[in-house]
């Protein structure tokens, strides 16, 4: 992974890519004791389905698969977990 957009694009526009607090409490059992996945130290911080790692929106891999806002809207916050 790399730091810098690439062609492949960021992963924040990746249909991979878990942005939203409620479906990052749910993927991370026990994460709520420790805190909030609500946390602006998060940042643009996610979850990448696809490697099953947390990853920063800038970052980018070989797995990138864009994802239209409309796409994004089951993966970015939307108040749905």
């Amino acid at each position: 992974m790399t730091r810098a957009r690439s062609a492949s694009g960021a992963c924040a526009d990746c249909m991979h890519f878990v942005n939203a607090p409620a479906r990052i409490e749910a993927m991370i059992p026990g994460l709520t004791t420790m805190g909030s996945a609500r946390a602006s130290v998060r940042g643009e911080d996610g979850i990448c389905i696809a490697l099953d790692l947390i990853v920063s929106g800038r970052d980018t891999c070989g797995r990138f698969t864009f994802s239209s806002p409309l796409d994004r809207g089951l993966t970015q916050d939307r108040g749905q977990p």
